[in-house]
């Protein structure tokens, strides 16, 4: 099951990253960030350490309830920029 988590950010921006796979070192990380219609996907690798802090500090706080931002197709002007790091 992949885990989802709110990013700390301005209130008109939509943003969360979600764990892919974790080992002992850290995880795999899908980062989408949403604004003014526009959607951009990243996915990197994120050491242990760094998520940890991430979560000490609120910088991400675990969400049940995220919303799906909305995807090119489905009814809605929607673009989306994806990299891989």
């Amino acid at each position: 099951m992949i885990q989802r988590y709110r990013i700390k950010s301005s209130p008109e921006r939509e943003e969360y990253l979600e764990v892919l796979r974790r080992n002992e070192t850290g995880c795999n990380v899908r980062i989408v960030r949403c604004f003014e219609g526009y959607e951009t996907v990243t996915e990197s690798f994120m050491e242990a350490h760094l998520f940890e802090m991430c979560l000490q500090t609120g910088y991400l706080t675990e969400s049940t309830d995220a919303v799906e931002p909305a995807r090119a197709g489905e009814g809605t002007e929607s673009s989306r920029v994806f990299s891989v790091a």
